[in-house]
């Protein structure tokens, strides 16, 4: 993975006297990217706060990642960051959350799971993000 002060560069700046201070960052995008992974889809919710559907590609092997976010830094993880370890250590949760297989597997998965028990079900988004996951695993498998 890239060193996590070349994914956020700007999130240090210095005052008139001189001192570094840390800068929250907020967007997701650079950090999913610094996986090193393929992005085959990704469906944001059109929001202050919600969620981020993520299909990867590393390979042969496939990977789901879906998270929250929110406003302010009381509520999402990357704005609530201080410091560069501390997102890394969000970077580290995320990559680990991510549910990898082969397009076959992934496609079981997701077409074999109940998504309407899911809190995120009744969002537009995440029933795109299913719709488009399935065809795009449906095209890899063939391949």
């Amino acid at each position: 993975m890239k060193d996590i002060k070349e994914v956020y560069p700007d999130a240090i700046w210095k005052d008139e006297a001189g001192e570094e201070h840390f800068w929250s960052v907020s967007d997701y995008r650079p950090l999913l990217e610094s996986f090193g992974y393929k992005i085959l889809l990704q469906v944001d919710d059109d929001g202050y706060q919600g969620d981020t559907r993520v299909l990867f590609k590393d390979g042969n092997r496939y990977g789901l990642l879906i998270f929250g976010w929110g406003s302010c830094s009381g509520c999402d993880a990357l704005q609530a960051c201080s410091s560069y370890e501390e997102i890394d250590e969000l970077r580290q949760q995320l990559h680990n959350d991510i549910k990898w297989g082969t397009a076959e597997e992934l496609l079981e998965y997701i077409q074999g799971k109940d998504w309407e028990l899911e809190w995120a079900w009744h969002e537009e988004e995440t029933r795109e993000f299913i719709r488009k996951a399935i065809e795009i695993l449906q095209q890899e498998k063939i391949c």
